[in-house]
Order: structure tokens, then C-alpha cells, then sequence
């Protein structure tokens, strides 16, 4: 039989996937290495419990709102580079919000933003114990950042006496 002639300018199905998903590749890569260079939205993340007395420095990242006056809250703190309005969320690590602390709030760029968790959940009650993330929606820019670090609530009975 003979051989058929090569058709110039053809392309198999095959040569055609090749070429997107390299092409597609390179444009991932493009996207990526663009990110990298974008400065931070949110930086200078904090989680801290206030100290016990007055007279100590000591920082503790954790706390235990048990009602007994010590550890109680968690002061959370952060910064934005950028100026928009913005939901401010305590989140379980698979994404269910806790507590709404700030909605639709101004955040100023450049501006050290705090808040104070005491452990409350919505509904009333408080928190189970775990570890919890901060969640915040920045509402002009549409972006969703849930904050390195970690929140972390304590079940402490409260000490007699």
C-alpha cells in the first residue's frame, strides 16, 4: 500500500494538546512569579493574651476564657497596605466563622487594626477548644486572606480561691 503524502500545515490532535498545555504552563509560571513580587496585604500579625499582672512581660499566644481574670481575652493585631472596607473573622481551620469581630469596617493602610476575642462564639456560649484562624475579607479588592499563625483557646477550670 502506498504511503500517504504529509499534508503541509497539519497538526495531529496530539501536537495541539502539547502545545496548550505548554503554553498554559509558561502562563502559570508568568502568573506565579507576578505574585511573588506583590507586596503584602496584611502583615505584623499578632495573637497575644494580655499579661497576668502588671509587673510581668511575659507574652502568652494562647488563652483560657474560663471567667477566672487571667488570660480571659486574646488581643489580635495586624496591619494593611492597603485602604479598603473589610470583614474581620474568627474562622475554625476548615473555614466556618466563629465570631464576626469587625463588618464592613475601614481599614486604614499602613494602620495597626486590634481587636479583642474573649472566646464567645456567634449565638452565645463560648468557643469549644482548638486551634482558630483570623479571616479577613477585604471587600473592594475581593480577596479572602486568612492570617498565618494560629489562635489557640484553652478549657482551663478556673484556679478556687
Amino acid at each position: 500500500m502506498p504511503k500517504r503524502p504529509n499534508r503541509a500545515g497539519s497538526l495531529s490532535p496530539a501536537a495541539v494538546v502539547f502545545a496548550l498545555l505548554v503554553l498554559a504552563t509558561v502562563a502559570a509560571f508568568a502568573y506565579a512569579q507576578r505574585l511573588k513580587r506583590d507586596p503584602l496585604v496584611v502583615d505584623r500579625v499578632h495573637f497575644v493574651s494580655p499579661p497576668v499582672s502588671p509587673n510581668t512581660e511575659e507574652r502568652v499566644h494562647s488563652f483560657t476564657p474560663n471567667g477566672d481574670c487571667q488570660r480571659d481575652t486574646i488581643r489580635i493585631s495586624f496591619r494593611t497596605t492597603v485602604s479598603d472596607n473589610g470583614n474581620v473573622q474568627i474562622v475554625k481551620p476548615g473555614g466556618k466563622v466563629v465570631l464576626t469581630l469587625a463588618r464592613e469596617e475601614f481599614l486604614k493602610r499602613y494602620t495597626i487594626h486590634t481587636y479583642v476575642w474573649d472566646g464567645r462564639q456567634r449565638g452565645g456560649g463560648t468557643a469549644p477548644p482548638g486551634r482558630y484562624k483570623l479571616r479577613v475579607t477585604l471587600l473592594g479588592e475581593d480577596r479572602v486572606l486568612v492570617l498565618p499563625g494560629a489562635i489557640k483557646l484553652h478549657d482551663v477550670p478556673p484556679e478556687p480561691g
